[in-house]
């Protein structure tokens, strides 16, 4: 009896605390905040935009806002303090300098909010508040000696000692089943006939299926095509991946259509958040102006890497818009056709099911600069960095892009991986 009590005063305790927790967010509603305190949306309406209260806004931005200093951590308390303290902006909506008319000549620490960093450090939050098991070892003593002969000797289901005993078994049957999982109890699951008989469940289309199709409103094929014809003049790139085995590493490809210029980034895991923090990187070393210019048009397709286009077509500290994604139709690859053609290069190096996971990025630089500098016929025998040096000259500097003499191409792995 005295374990039940402790196991309902703790509940107690939880149920008090509930009180000030607020709604778990999504990375897509962090989007949609971010966006639009960067173009001065008072909480109320953004809260009215993702259909949670205006007090669910305020406590996701102070509890996921970070410091950008040399001084302290991004979420160390004592500088997001500090810079509250010193600036009274900080004190009031948004709480945040994403959209302050001053920060470029403050000289104060400076706090942002940035879905996907809150969406990450949201995470580990959660994580850490569910390490460890929510049971004492005395409470565990307790069930050992009374539940777990019923069950093991008397064969006893879960549902009779729970019927019989809900003094000792204070939590749900769901518990239950993951302190066996786990081996918190003594029990394994053929001592429970009724779970091991059960199938397991196939899983359910993933949650992100209606908020993925959600990103493709007005930038399907056909939304490509008819921005193509009112904007003639709007560079236009592809982007896709290359992978090596599954799970590893994978190679992120951007051409630029026009000069057939293919970028080439390493990621450690095909994910959306490895694309967004290559992106971001392009995005920094270009500037927002020349990054514009040249990427004003990507067209991809339908993986979950690339279904973030909110983050990816703007500037997230202006929230101002730089490019425009677009999506091929599913299983439509040729409508991408430039991309597809220039992997063929890859290929030549690394065939398909090669791991790609001892590779660095220096070599992978040395696979672009090779792609890069074989003459096309298209091109009256010209290469993709001549082209694209005359064209776009910033960005061969800006992104340090490598000239190879003719006679020095050399399309082998042996070259790219630098083996002597």
């Amino acid at each position: 009896m005295l374990v039940c009590l402790s196991l309902f005063e703790r509940g107690l305790s939880k149920m008090t605390t509930n009180k000030n927790k607020y709604n778990h967010l999504c990375k897509e509603q962090r989007n949609n905040i971010e966006h639009l305190i960067s173009i001065g949306k008072d909480f109320t309406s953004i809260g009215k935009s993702i259909n949670v209260d205006r007090t669910t806004i305020s406590k996701e931005i102070k509890r996921n806002r970070y410091i950008k200093s040399y001084h302290f951590e991004a979420f160390d308390s004592k500088g997001i303090e500090s810079a509250v303290n010193n600036c009274d902006r900080l004190k009031k909506p948004p709480y945040v300098c994403n959209n302050c008319p001053l920060k470029q000549y403050c000289n104060k620490h400076k706090l942002y909010y940035n879905a996907t960093i809150a969406q990450k450090h949201s995470d580990e939050v959660l994580h850490e508040s569910r390490i460890g098991f929510d049971i004492t070892p005395e409470e565990i003593d307790e069930i050992e000696r009374t539940i777990i002969p019923l069950i093991k000797d008397k064969k006893q289901s879960v549902n009779q000692v729970y019927a019989n005993h809900s003094d000792l078994l204070c939590f749900s049957k769901t518990t239950f089943y993951n302190y066996v999982d786990n081996g918190v109890l003594s029990l394994k699951n053929y001592n429970l006939p009724k779970k091991s008989i059960y199938k397991p469940r196939k899983k359910l289309k993933d949650r992100n299926y209606k908020r993925n199709i959600m990103a493709l409103k007005n930038r399907k094929y056909e939304d490509y095509l008819e921005f193509k014809e009112k904007h003639p003049n709007a560079n236009t790139n592809e982007m896709d991946t290359v992978e090596g085995k599954k799970d590893g590493k994978v190679f992120l490809t951007l051409i630029i259509v026009e000069t057939s210029f293919m970028l080439i980034r390493l990621l450690d895991k095909k994910t959306s958040n490895n694309v967004e923090i290559e992106i971001d990187k392009l995005k920094e070393k270009l500037g927002s102006k020349l990054f514009s210019k040249i990427f004003k048009i990507i067209l991809t397709d339908n993986g979950s890497e690339f279904l973030n286009p909110t983050y990816l077509e703007r500037d997230m500290e202006t929230g101002r818009k730089l490019i425009n994604i677009f999506y091929c139709h599913p299983y439509s690859s040729f409508e991408k056709a430039h991309v597809e053609r220039n992997h063929e290069y890859i290929r030549r190096i690394f065939p398909k099911g090669y791991s790609l996971n001892n590779i660095n990025e220096e070599q992978t630089a040395r696979l672009q600069a090779i792609i890069n500098n074989i003459p096309r016929d298209k091109f009256n025998g010209k290469t993709p960095y001549e082209l694209t040096k005359e064209k776009y000259p910033e960005l061969i500097t800006k992104l340090n892009c490598k000239y190879i003499e003719p006679d020095e191409v050399t399309i082998t792995r042996k070259a790219v991986l630098g083996d002597k």
